[in-house]
């Protein structure tokens, strides 16, 4: 369930949303995300409209501010949702996309038809975000930096029962945050929860953690995603080669950014929210998976 209702906006956001998007005629509050912000469908008289939206001090809300700067600037080659308004108003943040229908889950395991999909999405953010069209996003070092901190607070006192430890120190040595420099708009969260399979293909929403780097580290993230999906490291790799920016992927650099994503995910199995324990325990193995075979 989300946090907020449509009720639970300001007066000033509904007219706001109103007067750019058409008259509103029924609201649907629709399953919301992480960040427990409003989301919900509108029936305007023009066309139905997807809102997220929460108050401005959350802690979600700088992800929103991000994805607010990156909706008004995706081209249109981009296969995702059109932002059609974005407002800080009455101490909120809104965001209004033009509401796309899905069809099923999106499924990302071998043999699906997403597949292909997925992987021409990432192509066509290589080509299309480079140079980057969003300016000030964060590089997509800051993200990994983070992800670094916790892995590297596991390996400094490891589990009895952490896997593969010996691999995953000889891979994080590789890691050099400097060479994930580059001037490609990164979204950086590449997972089924963040695509809608739709009658025109699947389309990638969700920008808040959108970064700049290397276009080749958009593949590399998605690689652990095809590997929990089901595919072996060989064959996600394989998949990977479809994609040009992958050839220019520094090859200590990758497997480096492969163990922290995989040990940032035992980390959160071990001491974060219990809910969410057995979803990363299963991305963690996903990712050692990954570790274990750049390594030999």
């Amino acid at each position: 369930m989300t946090g907020y209702r449509w009720d639970d906006l300001p007066a000033e956001v509904h007219d706001a949303i109103a007067a750019e998007c058409g008259p509103i005629r029924h609201t649907t509050s629709l399953p919301g995300g992480l960040t427990a912000g409003a989301a919900v469908r509108l029936d305007t008289i023009r066309e139905p409209v997807f809102v997220k939206a929460l108050p401005a001090d959350s802690p979600s809300a700088p992800l929103y501010q991000r994805e607010r700067l990156v909706g008004a600037v995706l081209p249109e080659g981009v296969p995702a949702p059109r932002m059609l308004w974005s407002g800080h108003t009455a101490d909120w943040v809104a965001l209004a996309f033009k509401h796309v229908d899905t069809e099923r889950d999106v499924d990302l395991s071998p043999d699906s038809q997403d597949v292909a999909d997925v992987i021409d999405i990432v192509r066509v953010l290589g080509e299309q975000l480079t140079p980057n069209p969003a300016g000030e996003v964060p590089p997509v070092a800051d993200n990994v930096a983070f992800l670094a901190r916790r892995a590297d607070a596991l390996l400094a006192a490891p589990p009895a029962d952490l896997q593969s430890l010996p691999a995953y120190r000889a891979a994080r040595a590789g890691l050099d945050l400097d060479r994930l420099t580059g001037d490609t708009l990164l979204h950086a969260d590449f997972h089924e929860g963040n695509l809608l399979a739709t009658t025109s293909g699947v389309r990638l929403i969700d920008w808040g953690l959108a970064c700049q780097g290397a276009a080749w580290v958009e593949t590399a993230l998605l690689i652990p995603r095809l590997i929990l999906a089901g595919h072996t490291p060989a064959e996600a790799e394989r998949l990977a080669e479809q994609v040009p920016a992958w050839k220019s992927a520094p090859e200590p650099v990758v497997t480096g950014l492969a163990a922290v994503w995989s040990l940032f995910r035992e980390f959160v199995a071990r001491r974060g929210p219990e809910p969410i324990r057995a979803s990363r325990a299963r991305a963690a193995a996903a990712g050692r998976a990954w570790v274990e075979y750049r390594t030999g």
